[in-house]
Parts: structure tokens; sequence; C-alpha cells
């Protein structure tokens, strides 16, 4: 009797295990990838895999304070980067859904001082606005100095204004990147509830997600870290061998704006988020379908992110998300974060109900594609190849071991395909060899470089303009020759060319 008893036990037991190999399965090769990762010294972080809201796999590596031997576990609390902007997005769109906002209607209706009258809500949240922030860094400063004192949420639309900066590009022509754009959407969330933006997200989006390991990080706000926040590690120059604490100017979280930024979070908070918003419970299903569809540009076409993210594959931007034009694996929305010292992903299958959280206070390369990696793993797909940049090595052997260990180095593996090198990568080497003085290597840096790719105007464009700041005018006269040679229409160079000449 025992016997025919144990025999339907284990036919069920048998059953359920089947069922869970095949997460088992699939757990055990990300953990495999994610581990090999780690032991290369190419991941420290935090990994959770979902699907219908399910943990497959979740895992920590490495370490969230190294001074303190602090290790990472699944409680740590990392700075997220331009993750933040999903949560700017998610708190405007709720304002949509209420009929608090419209999202074509021009900023300048809500704040009357603004002065570019036909930029939209929808283009802020789609990057098309046409404002690239870079044309407002020096007036931003000067305004700082004018005023004494950083730059609050209340100063944006005033420094905007006081700017007077002409568009180069026009509303709806062309995505384009813009944290500022997200720092105004995050004030316009403050205007038109009444409520400090932090205490928004938590009353309407964390509190109903249930996300009590999540909060904004600024300069006045949870300023002292918790006992469970991951401190920040990069390398300060790329041609850097070791890692350095970052906890100064250069963090998101030391200014007193965010939107862009600033919010620091768990992977299971994440996981929380990403349940309430596939629930309901923070927009309406109209409101999400419009977020993860590619918004367009003025000339009907669909808004497509012309820089390939972490070389991740082809996408287009929709209100806050990021969308692959890859179907292959489903509809595939996402957001990633970057800055010193940290490396974010918030993927989501929402064919598939798939959820990718990744989060590496290291910064360590190839972060995106790991993601990536790691929903494919969850679809019994093989990872994508994840290559080391061949310019960093060349810039760490050449500051040092000298010239020719260096170049010695970046010949024997330019072969190599676990490698990666481009011309603009080593252009960018130059630059930051000459921007912090090592002139010796930044020349090295663009010779090589132009060896390398003999056909590009801009590497002897950049050396001479290298040379000219270092006031060797006539050598730096000789390569804007030469660029002018490969390319005459190089303005740059002819400009190079008259004021070396004088």
């Amino acid at each position: 009797m025992a016997m025919k008893m144990l025999l339907p036990i284990m036919a069920v037991l048998g059953v359920f295990w089947v069922g869970n190999a095949i997460a088992d399965e699939r757990a055990a090769k990300i953990d495999a990838f994610f581990a090999a990762q780690a032991q290369g010294d190419a991941f420290n972080g935090n990994v959770l895999a979902a699907e219908n809201g399910k943990i497959v796999y979740q895992k920590s590596f490495g370490f969230a304070d190294f001074e303190a031997e602090r290790r990472n576990t699944a409680d740590t609390e990392f700075e997220m980067a331009s993750i933040g902007k999903v949560f700017t997005a998610t708190a405007v769109l709720q304002l949509v859904d209420r009929g608090k906002i419209g999202l074509d209607i021009p900023l300048v209706r809500y704040f009357p001082a603004f002065p570019y009258k036909d930029i939209t809500i929808r283009q802020l949240l789609s990057h098309t606005s046409g404002l690239l922030e870079g044309d407002f860094e020096a007036p931003f400063a000067a305004y700082q100095a004018k005023t004494g004192r950083q730059m609050t949420m209340d100063d944006l639309v005033p420094a905007i204004a006081a700017a007077n900066i002409n568009h180069r590009l026009k509303p709806g022509e062309k995505w384009w990147y813009c944290n500022l754009c997200y720092e105004l959407l995050a004030h316009l969330v403050e205007v038109r509830t009444g409520q400090r933006f932090d205490a928004y997200l938590i009353s309407h989006v964390l509190t109903p997600a249930g996300m009590a390991h999540t909060y904004l990080k600024t300069a006045q706000l949870n300023h002292a870290d918790t006992p469970q926040f991951a401190q920040n590690y990069d390398f300060p120059f790329r041609y850097s061998s070791q890692r350095v604490r970052f906890d100064g100017a250069r963090s998101y979280y030391q200014d007193l704006t965010y939107g862009n930024a600033s919010v620091v979070s768990t992977t299971g908070d994440m996981l929380k988020f990403d349940l309430a918003l596939s629930d309901g419970r923070l927009l309406s299903a109209k409101t999400l379908a419009t977020a993860y569809a590619p918004a367009r540009l003025a000339d009907g076409s669909p808004n497509f992110v012309w820089k390939n993210i972490g070389g991740m594959g082809d996408a287009d931007d929709g209100l806050g998300w990021f969308i692959f034009r890859d179907k292959s694996l489903g509809t595939i929305v996402w957001h990633a974060g970057g800055m010193p010292g940290c490396a974010t992903m918030f993927m989501r299958n929402l064919t598939r109900h798939q959820t990718v959280i990744v989060f590496d206070n290291t910064d360590s390369e190839g972060l995106y594609k790991k993601a990536l990696s790691a929903m494919r793993l969850l679809n019994d797909l093989p990872p994508l190849p994840i290559q080391k940049s061949l310019a960093k090595i060349y810039g760490r052997a050449l500051m040092d071991h000298g010239s020719d260990a260096a170049f010695g180095q970046l010949y024997s593996l330019k072969g190599d395909r676990s490698y990666a090198l481009s011309e603009d990568d080593l252009n960018n080497l130059g630059y930051e060899f000459a921007e912090h003085g090592h002139l010796s290597q930044a020349n090295d840096t663009l010779r090589t470089a132009i060896g390398l790719y003999p056909d590009s105007d801009n590497l002897p464009e950049s050396y001479a303009e290298i040379l000219e700041k270092a006031g060797q005018t006539g050598l730096a006269a000789q390569m804007y020759r030469y660029a002018l040679t490969l390319n005459p229409g190089n303005t740059d160079a002819k400009e190079g060319l008259k004021r070396t000449m004088k």
C-alpha cells in the first residue's frame, strides 16, 4: 500500500520538477553568464530576471562599499541615473490621465516665461523638443555666478529665458537626448499639483506600487547615505588603471535639480514598479499604449534613436521608454542609466511578460548588452558577445608602460573579436590625454589613430587642434592641410588653417 501511495505522489512531484526545471535551466545559464562577468572584473552589482511577475533569477555580485568590504545584497540601493526619467514620465502621464495637462499643449501654457512657444509636453517626453542642453552649459554657469548659488527647480525657466539661445533644431525635427527637458517636466508636475516632486512620487507612484526602498536623492533630499546605499566606483579617465570612488560633484545626486535622474532603488522594488505598471495601478491602458509606441516627428516618421545605445540595436523613443525595432522576441521597452560609477538597465518584454533589471555600481563596460543577454537567456537564446574597449587598454598601457609597449599590445589584440576598437574611441582618448596635460600620449594616440584610419579627415583635424593648443602652430598647419586633402569641405580644418597661418 505504501508503494502504491508513493507512485502517484512521485508522479505529481515529477511534473512539478519538470515545470521548474525549465526556469532552473534558464536561471543556471543567466548565473553562469554573470558569474563569468564578475570573475573577469566586468560586473559588480545586482541582477533580477522575472517572468509573469515571478522571479526566475536574482543574485548579487561584488561590493556596495569596497573600503568597508560591504557586499551587495538583494537590499542594496542603487542610484539608477537616467532610469529616473521613467518615474518623471509616469508622473507626467498620470496628470494627462487626470486631465491636468495635455500632451500636445505647449509648455508655455504652464510656464508663461518659457521662451520657446512651440515646444509641447509630448516633445519634451520624447526628446524631440529641439533643445540641446550643451548650448545651455555656459549660460547656466553665468546664471549661477550672477545669483551666487546653485540652480534650483524654480530657476530652470528663468535661466533658460536669460540664456536667449536660438534653436539649432526645430521642435519635432529630430531625436536629441535632453536631461534638461526632464527637469522641466518634473517642475511641471510640481506646478500643476502643488506638491514637491519627491512628495508627489511617494503618494502617487511609490506607495501605490509598494516601493518602500525607493527615493529621490539630491543635495537636499535624502543626501545622507543609508546603510544599504551602493557607493559608485569608476575609472576617472579612459586611460586610468584603477577605479576610484565617485561621491563628488560629478554625481547627479549632488544637484538641486531633478527629474532627469536622482532616483535610488533596489532590484526588488523595480520589479514592484514593473508589476504596478502592468496591472494598471499607475496609468490607464490607453496612456501606457501611447507611452510604449514610437513618438512621431513633425514629418510623420517614427522617432528613431539615431544613437545605437550600448550597441544593442535600433530603437525608437516613445514617451519615457525606448522601444526596440527588432520584434523577434516581442515588444521590448526599456530605459538605461549611466553616470560616473553607475550603469543600470530596466528592460521589459511586454509580449512575454518578462522583466530584466541590472544595476552595476562600477560602471562596467557593456552593461546594457549584458542586460539584453539576460533577456535573451530567458528566451533560450545565447548571450551577446561582450567586447572590451581596446582604446582604453591602449590608453592604460600608454600611460603605464610607454609608447612601444602600448603600440605592440594594440596591434596584437586588434584582430581579436573579444575587443572593440573605433576611430571615435581613439579620437576621444587623444582629446582626454590632451585635456589633462598628457600631450606626449595625446600625440601618440592621434598618430596611431591616423595610421589605423587613413581615410578619416576628422583624426588629423583633431590632431591639428591639439597641436595648435600646445603652441605648435607649424605642425598644426600641416595637419590641417592634410585633413583638407582628405576632405576639402572640412570647415573646421579650413578655419584652423587660417588661424595657424597668421
